[in-house]
């Protein structure tokens, strides 16, 4: 689409920098804002040509610019920084001033620059609630290495076993018995125990309550029904589903699988010329967390022995639990399969975990896809 006015905004927390360029008169306007009053930054952009778009680079502001000054004829977006062109002496001398300036005039160019999605508030929503929910899991694994490094220190072991003589396991209810048991010799190293002790178990019952409340949210929303079929694949978990789908969002915009794994950064680097191929370590573009869970749902396709273990969980459609066990019997044969031929268990593993996100991608097309021939059939009716 042709614009008649391009919009180049540098915003900030405190201050947000507006560069006007009309590329017909190839004018140009400049404006700083204090206080990030998006009202009168909307009222000032209304006096150039219409319609008009505007980019800035996605960061700290996040998704607001693009809700607060998208209107009737004025788009717009946040762009991916990764995408953006630069030079040494764009690095040289950098500003705000050049900067807004620079994005206006990339905004004409409709190759240069990249789009970033604006998911809806209940989709960011959702991204926040992962978002908490692993901070919570990394405190909860804080709080348990400063036990474990406090008892090492005073070589405090757990060595109790089960009857068959196996080792039992850690921080289960045998182990938090013995862990209160504990009594050592100095009275400042059994306080800080005792302080580390109750801390680890207040963030172990913060995070029980709150994988409580993310799931009774995740349920309630639009994405809700969607979520369950990705989970039901072998070693995708209800979190690593919500979070999956909370980043997808409008699953229509991911026409293929390849374009979904490389949007979680799970692709290969390339370095190609001529007749020479290089292909290097994954991207790590996209979302950080999703990556991270669906590597480590992968590991445990490595111990899975069947692709389903127990019933079909309550609101899956039948069609989608065959599929996903089919699926998931997939996973679990390409997995091997790798093995046999001497893969290496990282490289197996990183190549399960874009599988994964594939198969992800296809169950929650296909449940969204049922759920609309559901609905049509309701309202035939």
């Amino acid at each position: 689409m042709k614009y008649s006015t391009y919009f180049g905004i540098d915003s900030h927390a405190r201050t947000t920098t507006i560069y006007a360029h009309v590329p017909d008169t190839d004018d140009g306007e400049r404006r700083t804002f204090r206080g990030n009053d998006y009202a009168e930054m909307l009222r000032w952009m209304k006096q150039f040509p219409m319609p008009a778009k505007g980019v800035y680079e996605s960061g700290c502001t996040g998704f607001v610019p693009a809700r607060e000054l998208t209107c009737e004829w004025i788009t717009v977006v946040p762009i991916a920084t990764s995408k953006m062109p630069t030079s040494d002496d764009a690095r040289k001398r950098k500003n705000d001033k050049r900067d807004a300036r620079q994005l206006a005039l990339w905004a004409e160019s409709a190759d240069t620059l990249k789009d970033v999605y604006v998911p809806t508030l209940e989709e960011e929503g959702l991204r926040d609630l992962c978002n908490t929910l692993e901070d919570i899991k990394e405190n909860q694994k804080s709080s348990r290495l400063r036990i474990d490094g406090l008892l090492c220190r005073h070589n405090v072991m757990f060595n109790e076993v089960t009857r068959t003589g196996r080792p039992k396991k850690r921080w289960g209810g045998d182990f938090w018995k013995w862990l209160r048991s504990v009594r050592l010799e100095d009275k400042a190293s059994q306080a800080a125990l005792e302080a580390a002790i109750r801390a680890a178990d207040s963030a172990e019952e913060q995070r029980r309550e709150f994988e409580k409340k993310a799931r009774e949210i995740a349920m309630e929303s639009s994405l809700g029904t969607t979520i369950l079929s990705p989970a039901c694949l072998k070693g995708v978990s209800f979190i690593t589903a919500l979070a999956f789908c909370a980043y997808v969002g409008d699953f229509d915009r991911i026409t293929s699988g390849r374009k979904c794994t490389a949007y979680f950064g799970l692709a290969p680097r390339e370095s190609s010329s001529a007749d020479k191929k290089s292909m290097g370590a994954i991207t790590r573009s996209g979302s950080g967390l999703v990556r991270k869970l669906l590597v480590e749902g992968a590991w445990s396709i490595q111990r899975a022995k069947v692709a389903v273990r127990g019933k079909k969980p309550k609101g899956v459609d039948d069609a989608i639990w065959e599929r996903a066990v089919t699926l998931s019997r997939r996973l679990i044969g390409h997995r091997e399969s790798m093995v046999a031929n001497k893969v290496g268990s990282c490289k197996a593993n990183v190549a399960t975990a874009a599988e994964m996100a594939r198969f992800m991608l296809f169950l929650g097309k296909e449940s969204i896809e049922l759920e609309r021939e559901r609905r049509e059939r309701e309202e035939a009716a």
